[in-house]
C-alpha cells in the first residue's frame, strides 16, 4: 500500500504457531486507516481463535466509519469480547481463550487518530525522532513501569512481565470496571508515524534500538521487518508482529520573513508649497476650561465661528423653529395615549373556568416509587435490586425511565416486574442517548411492550418475558438525508428454555 502502511507478524524461534493477528487496511475509499495487533494470550487454549474472531467483529464493524468513532470502538471491543465468551460455553476446549489488542483508526483528511486498547499491545508515537508511548500496559509489571517505579529493562527482564490484568473474553461486560478499555486520540499531523506492536517485541527489544531503527530513510516493510529481527536475534521467544503506518503528506514548511521597512523623509523643514494642516473648530464646551488663552489665536477662531452662526439665524426663522418644536410635542402625546388605549382594550380577559372531567392518574404503589427513587438518583452505572427488599412482584403504573447512557441493572433473587391492572403500556424506556444498557435475570409480566430501546445498545441475560405483546421494540435513528451504512449484529438474542449460567 505505497510507503504509508505495512504489517507484518512473525511466529518467533520458540513458539509452533502464531496466535497473533494483525489489521492495516483502508476503509471508505481510502478516508481512514485502520491498523491493529490482536494477540491471543499465551498460555491460554484457543489463544489464536479468539484473535481471529476479534479481527473479523472489527472490520465488520469499521468497514463504514460514522460520527461517534468513540461508541464504535467501544461496540466493536463488547461485540468481540461477548463473541468470545459465547465460544468458550460451546467448547469446553476453549474454555480458557482470550486475547489482547490495540486498535487504531486514522483520520486522514483531519490528521487525527483515534485508538482503544486493552492488554499489553502497544501504541508508539513517533515524531521528529522520538518515540512516545500513548497507551498504558493493563498488567501490574507495566504499571510499575509505567509510574517509573521500575526501568524499562527491569520491566523486560521481570517474571511476571506477561502476567495481564485486563483482556478481551476474560468476563462479561456486566462484570468489567469502567473504564475497562482505554480510549483516547491523538493529533497525527504530517511527517508523523505510529507503531502498533504485541509484546514479543518490546518484551526483547528496547525502546532506544525500535527509536534507532525508526529513525532510519528506509521504507516501512525494511523497518518493520528489521524490528523483527531483532526480537529474533535476541530470542524470539514470542510472536512478535509489528503495524507501522505513516502520515505521507508533506509538512508545511513556515520561513520567517522580515518586515517591511518603509523609508519616511526626514521631518526637518516643510516645504512652502505644502499647505498646513486645516484646525478643527470646535465648540467652546469642547474645550477644557482655562486652556485656551483669550488672546490665542484658537480662541479668536472659536468666538469668530460662533458669532457667525448666531447672526445667520433670522427672527422668523426662530419663531418657525419655535413652531415646530410645539407641534411635534403635541403629536407624541396623542400617539402615546392611543398606544395605551390599544394595549388596554386588548388585554386578554380572564377565562371562565370550565367543568372538566378529573383525569385518571393511577396512583404508584411504595415499592414502583422505591424503584423509581434508586434509577433516579443512582450515582454510578450499576443497580442491584434484591428479593430481600423488593419481595413482592414490583407493580408498574408507568413505564421505568432510564435516564442514564449506560446502566447495568443485576438482581439477587428472582425480581418480577408487573404490569398494574388499569396499565397495558411499556415497562421500561431506554434514553436515544443510551450507549450500553445491561439487564440482568428479569422477569417482566403483562405488558404490552416490554423494552423499548434505541441503536443496539441494550444486552439482556436471562430475561423472561410472560403475557408480553411485544417484548423488545428497538429503534435505529439515523440523520435526516443521511446515507445509512451498516449491519444488526448477528447471533444478538437468543431464546433457551433455561437460564444461562
Amino acid at each position: 500500500m505505497g510507503d504509508h502502511l505495512f504489517g507484518t507478524t512473525d511466529k518467533g524461534r520458540e513458539r509452533d504457531n502464531n496466535e497473533d493477528v494483525f489489521i492495516a487496511q483502508e476503509v471508505m475509499n481510502g478516508q481512514f486507516i485502520l491498523a491493529g495487533v490482536i494477540d491471543g494470550v499465551g498460555g491460554y487454549e484457543g489463544g489464536e481463535i479468539a484473535a481471529a474472531l476479534t479481527k473479523e467483529i472489527i472490520l465488520d464493524e469499521l468497514s463504514v466509519i460514522g460520527s461517534d468513532l468513540t461508541t464504535q470502538l467501544e461496540i466493536a471491543f463488547d461485540l468481540a469480547n461477548e463473541e468470545i465468551l459465547a465460544r468458550k460455553l460451546v467448547s469446553t476446549e476453549l474454555s480458557g481463550m482470550a486475547c489482547v489488542a490495540t486498535l487504531a483508526v486514522i483520520d486522514l483528511k483531519s490528521n487525527l487518530l483515534h485508538y482503544i486498547h486493552v492488554g499489553d499491545t502497544r501504541l508508539y508515537l513517533f515524531r521528529d525522532s522520538s518515540l512516545v508511548k500513548l497507551s498504558h500496559d493493563q498488567s501490574f509489571v507495566g504499571f510499575l513501569e509505567d509510574s517509573g517505579r521500575l526501568t524499562e529493562d527491569a520491566a523486560m527482564q521481570h517474571p511476571k512481565r506477561n502476567q495481564i490484568n485486563q483482556a478481551l473474553g476474560l468476563e462479561s461486560r456486566t462484570g468489567m470496571t469502567d473504564p475497562y478499555f482505554e480510549i483516547g486520540s491523538s493529533p497525527f499531523l504530517p511527517g508523523d508515524l505510529i507503531l502498533i506492536c504485541s509484546d514479543g517485541l518490546t518484551d526483547l527489544v528496547d525502546k532506544d534500538s525500535i527509536t534507532s531503527t525508526l529513525s532510519t530513510a528506509d521504507s516501512l516493510e525494511i523497518k518493520a521487518n528489521a524490528l523483527i529481527l531483532l526480537a529474533n536475534a535476541a530470542g524470539g521467544k514470542d510472536n512478535i508482529t509489528v503495524v507501522l503506518v505513516k502520515n505521507d503528506k508533506i509538512p508545511v514548511q513556515h520561513h520567517p520573513e522580515r518586515p517591511a521597512v518603509t523609508n519616511y523623509p526626514p521631518v526637518s523643514a516643510v516645504s512652502a508649497d505644502v499647505a498646513p494642516p486645516a484646525v478643527p473648530v470646535l465648540p467652546v464646551a469642547a474645550l477644557p476650561k482655562d486652556s485656551v488663552s483669550p488672546d490665542s489665536p484658537v480662541a479668536s477662531t472659536v468666538r469668530s465661528s460662533a458669532s457667525t452662526h448666531l447672526h445667520e439665524a433670522s427672527p422668523v426663522q426662530l419663531q418657525h423653529n419655535k413652531f415646530l418644536t410645539v407641534l411635534l410635542s403635541v403629536l407624541c402625546l396623542v400617539f402615546l395615549a392611543t398606544s395605551v388605549w390599544l394595549y388596554l382594550s386588548h388585554l386578554p380577559q380572564k377565562p371562565v373556568p370550565a367543568t372538566a372531567a378529573p383525569a385518571v392518574v393511577l396512583e404508584a404503589n411504595k415499592q414502583e416509587k422505591l424503584l423509581h427513587l434508586l434509577l433516579d438518583s443512582l450515582k454510578g452505572d450499576t443497580l442491584v435490586i434484591a428479593d430481600s427488599v423488593f419481595k413482592q412482584p414490583i407493580v408498574l403504573s408507568r413505564p421505568l425511565q432510564v435516564k442514564k447512557d449506560s446502566l447495568i441493572i443485576k438482581t439477587i433473587g428472582r425480581i418480577i416486574f408487573q404490569s398494574d391492572i388499569a396499565y397495558r403500556g411499556t415497562a421500561m424506556i431506554m434514553p436515544v442517548t443510551a450507549k450500553y444498557i445491561s439487564l440482568n435475570r428479569l422477569v417482566l409480566q403483562g405488558f404490552e411492550t416490554g423494552i423499548v430501546t434505541y441503536n443496539n445498545a441494550l444486552r439482556l441475560n436471562n430475561i423472561q418475558f410472560i403475557k408480553c405483546r411485544q417484548s423488545v421494540q428497538t429503534s435505529f435513528l439515523f440523520p435526516d438525508s443521511a446515507y445509512v451504512n451498516g449491519r444488526i449484529a448477528k447471533g444478538a438474542y437468543q431464546a433457551d428454555s433455561i437460564a444461562t449460567k
